[in-house]
Order: structure tokens, then sequence, then C-alpha cells
């Protein structure tokens, strides 16, 4: 168990960095008109590693024992190292021109301060801790409320890997041509409606569809807040900015799960209260387009950048 726990650790102080620099990467080589869709393909992987790593770990841990998993992570981590030395081109070009030489040490406190990124981390965070009121609970209320049998959990994760995938490349695509905003509030409608019919009354959808198309959903919001919070940073903050919006999903993620555990309570082997945690999900799903909106007022239009370089 010890060894475990410290090899846990040091996964998340490694990982945590990674995740920001590959962010700062995308964010560095692609114009901010195209940013949905780089968006979608590098989150997108992230989305499918959460929903269908867990049974896909579970099923190698049955077939070739407890070791399967943590070899296979460990390989493909061996793999991404040497394709990154050797294809990875060296990413300090941004940091040679007299602007950013002239900018000084970044300072996350200062960061903090400003006022345009808490707007960012709000409108990410928001839209992390309405998902993670429901995300970890899921498969309970699959088991247990909805009669799913848990042999059935594995085909569930495995269709919600796939779609989140699929819809994640879909809507990086509309996000760079109708904009995050308007993606932004249609899935918010959407998520409402499946809050609704999903856990506040006996759905009319079945549980596979409404797993589905919330997983699906939730991890497209999300991109499009990470698409929109790419344009705050200057070019020498990104990976600072990058690393603080890292840790400040996990700390809203984390607060979810909490506050999630605090409301539901466990009636005749199912779980109660379902609909009062759905409720305030929904609450913030209504909150968090506010958030973006205010951002997207705050920041400059990438089509009408767009559209004065080319009239240069």
């Amino acid at each position: 168990m010890k060894s475990l726990f410290t090899a846990r650790t040091l996964a998340g102080l490694f990982a945590g960095p990674a995740t920001s620099i590959a962010l700062a990467i995308v964010t560095d080589r692609v114009p901010v008109y195209h940013r949905g869709r780089a968006m979608a393909m590098v989150m997108g992987a992230f989305s499918v590693a959460a929903i269908a790593g867990v049974p896909f770990g579970l099923k190698l841990s049955l077939l070739y024992g407890w070791g399967a998993p943590f070899m296979v992570v460990s390989a493909l981590g061996a793999i991404t190292l040497v394709t990154a030395w050797l294809l990875l081109p060296n990413m300090t070009a941004h940091l040679e021109t007299a602007e950013n030489q002239n900018a000084g040490e970044v300072s996350l406190l200062a960061m903090l301060g400003n006022r345009l990124v808490i707007n960012a981390f709000m409108a990410m965070g928001i839209a992390i801790f309405s998902t993670f009121l429901i995300v970890p609970h899921l498969a309970s209320w699959l088991q247990f409320n909805r009669g799913v049998p848990r042999d059935a959990m594995s085909l569930y994760y495995a269709v919600g890997g796939v779609a989140s995938l699929i819809v994640l490349q879909w809507g990086g695509q509309l996000i760079d041509r109708l904009g995050a905003l308007r993606i932004t509030l249609a899935i918010a409608v959407l998520v409402i409606f499946l809050l609704w019919d999903g856990f506040m009354h006996t759905p009319w959808l079945p549980p596979l569809l409404i797993f589905t198309l919330f997983m699906s959903l939730t991890a497209t919001r999300t991109i499009a807040a990470a698409a929109v919070n790419s344009q705050v940073p200057q070019p020498w903050e990104r990976a600072a900015f990058m690393s603080l919006q890292s840790v400040n999903q996990h700390v809203f993620s984390g607060m979810a799960a909490v506050v999630s555990s605090m409301i539901l309570t466990e009636v005749d082997g199912q779980l109660d209260r379902f609909a009062e945690l759905a409720g305030l999900s929904v609450l913030l799903t209504l909150m968090q387009p506010l958030f973006l909106y205010w951002l997207v007022k705050k920041l400059p239009n990438p089509r009408t950048e767009v559209a004065e370089a080319l009239a240069e």
C-alpha cells in the first residue's frame, strides 16, 4: 500500500506539469481561430483516458494480474518520452522576442491577482464542479438506481469513451466556426435536460444514452472553456497559466466530490437525494456561461485579428 501511494504521488507530481506543458505547446503552435479543434484533439485524449481507462485497466488486471495496468502505463510513458525527444521541436522561439525578454519573471501571485485570470478560472472551474457533482456517482447510480448489471459497466464506459472522442472533435470544429460561447449555451440547454430527465424524475431516455450524452457534452463544454482561456495569458506566461488552471480544475473537482458526498445518502440499497444533487448541477450549469460571456467580452475577437492580418 505504501509503495502504491508513493508511486501515485510521484505520478501526480510529473503528470501535472506534463499536462500543463502540453497545453502550453498547443497554445503556442495553434492560431486562436483553430484552437477549439486543437484543444479537442489534446483534451479529448484526457477525457477518453478518464472514461475508458478504468474499465480497461480492470480488464487487464483480471486477465493478466494486478500489475498489468502498471506495466502498460509504464510502456506507454516510455514510448511518449522517446517520441517527444525525437519529434518535439524546441519551443523557445517566443522567448527570443524583445517584448518577452523584457517581461521579467512570471509571478504566480500576480497572476492570481489578475481579474481576467480569475474570471477564466471560474468559467472553467464551475464547468468542472457541476460535472463532478455527478460523474463520481454515475456508476453507482447506474447499478443501484437503474438496475444496470455490474458486468455491463465496461460496455457503458467503452461506449462513453468512443462517443466522447467523436463528439469532442465535432464540438471542437463547431467552437472554431460558431464561437465557444454559442456552443457553451447550446450544451448548457442539453445538459440541463439530461440532468432533469436522468436524475430528477423517472427517465424517458435509456440509461446508456443518458450516460453517453452526459459524458460527451460535459467534456465538450470543458473544451470550449479551455479554448477561450488559452487566449488569456501572454506568451511567456502560458506554461504557468496552464499549471494554475490544472490546479484549479483539481480543486474544483475535489470540492465537487466532497459536496456531493455530503448531499447523497443511501436508502434501501439506492442512492437518495440525487434530484437535489442534479438541481445544484443545473444551477451551476446556468451560471457557467455568464462567466464565459464576461471573459469573451474582455478578449480580442480572433476573427477580427485574422481579417486585419490578411488586410495588411
